[in-house]
């Protein structure tokens, strides 16, 4: 009995073993043909849009994507580069699409398209010239709109109407020379806005641009690199994070910024010195960008001393920057501010030499670049080979060690005159004019003196007696 029931538990046993061997083979199997079938799909819709060029080499290449976060099927179209015209596309667009590229063609107006998936839209580079209004409307799930490398010259009030989920506006490098009022006002989660380039645009930007044209409170980063900008104002109280405003007409750093404030590019405009009221209200401000000024000279003492969170400053390429002053860190009230300092830029500048007040900043620094820069390496320098870091400085000055590293010089290189230069020149003169008027001496010492006369002797001893030729007498005898 016992025997039976042991030979129909193995009969079991192997039953099952072969039924679950069958069944993960029918899995497998089922997996590569579902792959092999995806694979052919993929391969089919390789080409996918327009409508009619599908499936051939001249419509726009697609890719499937699992997009984030939920790893849901998500489509990408590439269409830049095929000289496309705006009646070459269709309205539709395809399912699931979730980046449309369409860079690098001929558009010359955009095109009106309806997906309620797509989230960026491409279309730099193109001969667009104005935007309708609700041109974009029936995109209500667009995140990233690119604009920039137009002919865009005018833009309607409702422009940008039906965008409430729109994150970045990029309307760089157009000929925009004003603004409708609240254009912007739609676009209710604006956080970057891009208005670079627009040279005109000065015209319109003459007040608080964010009551003008509907600015969301929301906004991060602004950028208004060369708009030919000669002041500007926004709210104190607005959250921006990023402002640039490189290549423009400013002569002093805008007096009215957001307190909030941590990256501020202000380079390539017409400072000539940065001084205390310059940053006066930029306490949060932790990135500085003051580079490639043609004007800037120096900066002040306490120039500095507002900035507590900074971690970077970088003075590239100011060509006419030759000094800082010594407290440039220090308040007005005579305290000394460390702020989180570690990102030093004078590369390309003409500082010359450093007070050893700043030690205590340097000191901190993870980065200080002096690259380009012509140091006096003299007693005043020498504190410089303390910091534990590789600056790339060269000493231009004195001439024995010229061209030579910061670090490779020794200690006792660093020497100063004991007397001003003016004393040894003074020196030079006097020792000059001793070996003129010892020469002057000599030679009227041995020139004859104006009271003697020299008299002649005559006589048969003479040199100068008469000499009378006689013919030989030898020659007469004859």
């Amino acid at each position: 009995m016992t025997m039976t029931m042991t030979r129909a538990t193995k009969r079991l046993n192997f039953s099952l073993r072969f039924n679950l061997f069958l069944l993960l083979l029918m899995l497998l199997l089922n997996g590569v043909h579902m792959e092999l079938i995806d694979a052919n799909e993929e391969e089919v819709d390789r080409f996918c849009y327009p409508e009619k060029h599908r499936n051939t080499r001249h419509s726009c290449e697609c890719s499937n994507v699992s997009a984030s976060p939920f790893g849901m099927r998500a489509l990408h179209i590439d269409c830049s580069y095929k000289d496309f015209k705006t009646e070459d596309l269709t309205e539709l667009l395809p399912l699931y699409i979730d980046t449309l590229d369409l860079s690098w063609n001929g558009l010359n107006r955009a095109p009106v398209f309806n997906s309620d998936s797509l989230r960026q839209l491409n279309l730099m580079h193109n001969n667009i010239s104005s935007i309708l209004a609700n041109n974009f409307g029936h995109l209500v799930s667009l995140h990233e709109l690119f604009l920039g490398w137009n002919s865009i010259q005018q833009l309607d009030a409702q422009s940008f109407a039906g965008l409430p989920h729109l994150l970045v506006l990029n309307l760089a490098h157009n000929n925009l020379h004003s603004l409708p009022a609240q254009i912007f006002a739609p676009l209710l989660m604006l956080a970057t806005l891009e208005l670079s380039w627009n040279r005109q645009l000065n015209h319109s930007i003459t007040q608080d641009i964010y009551s003008s044209y509907g600015i969301n409170r929301k906004l991060k980063a602004l950028r208004l690199d060369a708009c030919n900008l000669n002041e500007l104002q926004l709210p104190k109280s607005a959250p921006l994070r990023e402002l640039s405003l490189r290549r423009n007409l400013l002569q002093r750093v805008p007096r009215q910024l957001p307190i909030s404030l941590q990256r501020l590019d202000i380079s390539e405009n017409g400072l000539e010195q940065l001084q205390p009221d310059d940053t006066r209200n930029l306490a949060e401000l932790k990135q500085l960008y003051v580079e490639d000024m043609p004007h800037l000279r120096g900066i002040n003492a306490h120039a500095l001393s507002g900035l507590q969170l900074v971690e970077s400053i970088s003075f590239q390429n100011s060509r006419s920057l030759n000094y800082i002053d010594g407290d440039a860190f220090v308040t007005e009230s005579g305290n000394l501010t460390l702020p989180p300092l570690h990102s030093l830029i004078f590369r390309g500048t003409l500082v010359r030499s450093f007070n050893a007040s700043l030690s205590p900043v340097f000191s901190q620094l993870t980065e200080l670049d002096l690259n380009g820069v012509p140091l006096n390496c003299d007693c005043q320098l020498v504190w410089l080979k303390n910091l534990a870091i590789q600056t790339n400085g060269r000493c231009l000055r004195p001439a024995r060690i010229r061209g030579m590293l910061i670090s490779s010089v020794r200690r006792d290189e660093f020497s100063c005159e004991v007397w001003p230069r003016w004393v040894y020149g003074l020196v030079i003169l006097g020792l000059i004019a001793l070996c003129a008027a010892g020469v002057y001496l000599i030679v009227m010492g041995l020139r004859p003196h104006r009271g003697v006369t020299m008299r002649r002797k005559v006589g048969a001893g003479s040199p100068y007696a008469r000499v009378t030729i006689e013919p030989n007498r030898q020659e007469n005898v004859h």
